[in-house]
């Protein structure tokens, strides 16, 4: 009877503990489901322009989900994009340390680190982004990579970045484009043209490389071409962003 009793007894707190941990899961469950609310309107305010209520709700859902690497990569680019570059920093590595091997957010610190124009830090997270054989996007952090090289000087790095971005993602018009300055940097003249005419092939719309054309016609005394170049500039950029360049070159050759 006592040893029936006892295994009454056993059962019964068996029971309990497993309500118990049944509860436990539902509520986590319920928690990463409000997190992940928060965390989709905030991405969605944030692609409409509306940082400060994205950011809120982001930070909302790091509340109820702490752990999440993605999470904080999300928050840390929300917060580059708003100038908040400490902020940022902190988030990519938080998301990095939850995730060593995240190459996404290796590549995002790089660019907070190249916008303070902090070369060194910029190149060594590129490199570990680019040490993960499972980085499905290895061309941005290539071409990042090679900024970082060019803004150092370091021509030749460079060239070989943007080329294995170019290998990585044959399409890759700013690729192209951050070869034909580079090539430039070097007084490849010919070189340089052909990159930013395969740039121009694989992005027919983006004004930047025929501004970049046009004043490099201009250089090599082929002002019927740097016309051309300068005009197609003026036509695609709708904002305004360097059409003015182009008008002042424009006035000076014609």
């Amino acid at each position: 009877m006592g040893i029936s009793l006892r295994c009454l007894r056993v059962q019964l707190i068996l029971l309990l503990l497993a309500l118990v941990l049944v509860g436990c899961a539902e509520d986590k469950a319920l928690i990463k489901r409000q997190a992940q609310a928060k965390r989709d309107l905030g991405k969605s305010l944030l692609g409409d322009g509306n940082y400060a209520a994205g950011l809120n709700e982001l930070l909302e859902a790091a509340k109820l989900d702490p752990d999440n690497p993605d999470l904080h990569n999300e928050l840390a680019i929300a917060y580059r994009e708003m100038g908040m570059y400490n902020e940022a920093i902190t988030h990519f590595k938080r998301s990095i340390e939850l995730r060593p091997r995240f190459s996404e957010a290796h590549n995002n610190l790089g660019t907070v680190y190249l916008i303070r124009a902090d070369w060194n830090s910029a190149i060594d997270c590129f490199k570990k982004a680019l040490s993960n054989d499972l980085y499905a996007t290895p061309h941005f952090a290539s071409n990042n990579l090679g900024l970082a090289y060019y803004n150092k000087g370091q021509f030749k790095l460079a060239l070989e970045s943007y080329q294995k971005a170019i290998q990585a993602q044959p399409s890759f018009s700013r690729a192209y484009h951050n070869l034909g300055v580079t090539y430039e940097a070097l007084n490849e003249w010919d070189k340089a043209l052909e990159a930013y005419q395969e740039s121009i092939r694989h992005a027919p719309d983006d004004p930047r490389s025929y501004l970049r054309l046009g004043k490099l016609y201009i250089r090599l005394n082929k002002p019927s071409l740097a016309i051309k170049n300068l005009e197609e500039t003026i036509r695609l950029d709708e904002r305004d962003v360097i059409a003015p360049e182009a008008k002042r070159l424009l006035e000076r050759i014609k």
